[in-house]
């Protein structure tokens, strides 16, 4: 009982001296490190404009920028192979002839030659004169986009694709069983060529056209007169119907303009004659105002242009046609 007596007493001493001193500590104290010291050597200043921007301003301060937005590198650009980059300096091609004109000029083409090329009885009785005529204005479009100095489709490939239709075209003076497969090969190269093939990669050609070597005037007048006439003119004869067809008449106009421009190219039958060559100038001028005026819609001007083509093939069907 003693010692439990006691063990009570101090108990009650001591626990009241607990209590006061858990109430009065204070807080944990925890050592942080100072803060660092900055001065003018660690680049950091009181005025920035007027302590750090040291000099004259740059001239060309945002000219990387500015050339870096206008000229994106990205991936299907016009330096791939669709487009290429090459194309022959002063050529001229893009104010006569847009690039998505050739594009599907070359694609109408291509439908015309499933029909020209079809079998070696049908190539032989009639189906080599419409080759020949296909097979020229395929050439003359090849050599224009391998010229062209814009971007255009198939410019890596036009100048080995000229040479090739080229060649084929000067043989389809005839429809013997040769031809025929030399034909039907140049069909599937274009066929391979439009689905997104490179058929004629790796095969060296000049970009700069040797014109006497491409094409003959003959079938291109062919081609000229199987669209002025049937299709072209009917659309300038009535405004309602230039209208409502104004693309088509660019494109048709576009085509004329440049068959216009090669025939008198050097080279070319008669181009050597002043004459003559006012006549082609005449004729792509014309073509060239059709074009203006399906852009603006102004159909005063296509009809005047389309006059000046009646005019110019007339006068000069006096003179120059066989």
């Amino acid at each position: 009982m003693r010692r439990l007596y006691v063990a009570g007493w101090i108990v009650a001493f001591l626990l009241p001296a607990l209590v006061v001193v858990a109430q009065t500590k204070g807080p944990k104290v925890v050592k942080r490190a100072q803060p660092p010291k900055f001065s003018k050597a660690d680049n950091f200043y009181a005025d920035a404009f007027k302590e750090g921007l040291v000099g004259e301003r740059p001239g060309n301060l945002n000219q990387a920028a500015a050339t870096a937005a206008a000229s994106p590198q990205t991936p299907g650009s016009a330096t791939g192979s669709d487009s290429g980059t090459g194309g022959v300096a002063g050529s001229g091609w893009a104010a006569v002839i847009s690039g998505t004109t050739v594009e599907n000029e070359i694609k109408a083409l291509k439908l015309q030659v499933d029909q020209d090329v079809t079998t070696p009885s049908d190539f032989a009785a009639k189906g080599y004169k419409l080759a020949r005529r296909d097979f020229s204005m395929l050439a003359m479009l090849f050599a224009i986009a391998g010229e062209y100095e814009g971007d255009v489709r198939w410019k890596n490939d036009a100048a080995a694709a000229r040479d090739v239709f080229a060649r084929t075209a000067a043989n389809s003076k005839v429809g013997t069983q040769q031809v025929w497969q030399e034909a039907k090969l140049r069909k599937d190269e274009l066929t391979d060529l439009i689905g997104g093939s490179s058929p004629y990669t790796g095969k060296p050609a000049e970009a700069k056209a040797a014109w006497k070597d491409v094409c003959n005037r003959a079938p291109l007048m062919q081609h000229l007169e199987s669209v002025w006439e049937p299709k072209l003119k009917p659309l300038l004869a009535d405004k309602g119907q230039f209208t409502a067809n104004s693309e088509k008449v660019q494109h048709d106009a576009e085509v004329i303009a440049a068959i216009g421009q090669v025939l008198a190219k050097e080279g070319m039958e008669d181009a050597d004659s002043e004459e003559y060559t006012k006549f082609c100038q005449a004729l792509r001028d014309g073509a060239k105002a059709i074009v203006e005026g399906a852009k603006s819609k102004n159909y005063e001007q296509a009809a005047s242009g389309g006059a000046a083509i009646g005019k110019s093939c007339t006068e000069c069907h006096e003179n120059y046609r066989a």
